[in-house]
């Protein structure tokens, strides 16, 4: 338990700083974390393209592998442990694609009927839902529980994460549609059926991993707030040099 949780203070969650770290995240995994959304958002685009049935539930289960997938990479990195390959993140997020599918559709349909009702319903139950797919990556959580448990980290915190997520929104957003309109730009109408998906599979592989983030920042912003996000790059290769130096004492004994 955190000092915050044994004294029942509320931690601070001031958003530049949630930016911020959001912002070392992206960099750090770049590279990786692009590539991992890449894979999946290539063939959702390419149904895209070519399908109008069931291209809508595709998305929704590609992206929740995604989220889930990302979420853990993060949680690879604040706990110092060695880079899980791309296809280790993916079973990671496999073995709860059921939690994530479903904590995506319920909050999906929840802020839809809130939006439509009176747009200020739907607002409070996203803000409120946000951190639901880092608990079931993270805690192992069902759907309606992890919507429960991020509702009750949430609380107290609403503007603030509420702030957060717009900002997140605002920038993903256009930067989706700016890398959209310049790809199809770019390959012109001759091949505009190869620029829609091309412009759909990297705009959702270059923007999804940063909205991801921040929400992990956030999650380990409330439940852990003595703990520096990411390590010092010392200690953190020290941990890494220990395990391996542990899993060779480990092979060396048992052969």
């Amino acid at each position: 338990m955190t000092e915050a949780a044994l004294t029942g203070l509320k931690p601070s969650l001031a958003i530049r700083e949630v930016l911020r770290d959001t912002g070392k995240l992206y960099r750090s995994l770049f590279g990786r974390t692009v590539l991992t959304g890449l894979i999946v958002f290539a063939v959702v685009a390419l149904f895209e393209t070519i399908a109008s049935t069931a291209v809508v539930f595709l998305s929704l289960i590609g992206t929740a592998l995604v989220q889930g997938a990302l979420v853990q990479a993060v949680a690879d990195e604040h706990n110092s442990r060695p880079q899980s390959s791309i296809g280790d993140l993916y079973r990671s997020a496999w073995q709860r694609a059921g939690r994530l599918v479903g904590v995506s559709l319920l909050t999906g349909i929840g802020v839809g009927i809130g939006l439509l009702l009176l747009v200020v319903p739907g607002v409070i139950l996203f803000t409120r839902w946000s951190l639901a797919v880092p608990v079931v990556m993270l805690e192992g959580l069902g759907p309606r529980a992890a919507m429960k448990r991020s509702t009750a980290l949430v609380k107290g915190h609403g503007w603030a994460v509420f702030r957060v997520l717009l900002n997140v929104t605002i920038l993903a957003g256009l930067s989706s549609l700016a890398i959209q309109l310049l790809l199809v730009k770019v390959f012109g109408s001759a091949h505009a059926n190869f620029g829609l998906w091309a412009s759909l599979s990297i705009a959702g592989a270059i923007t999804t991993p940063y909205a991801a983030h921040a929400l992990s920042v956030v999650y380990y912003r409330l439940t852990d707030p003595d703990r520096p996000l990411l390590p010092e790059p010392q200690s953190r290769w020290q941990s890494i040099w220990h395990q391996r130096e542990q899993h060779s004492d480990t092979s060396s004994s048992s052969s």
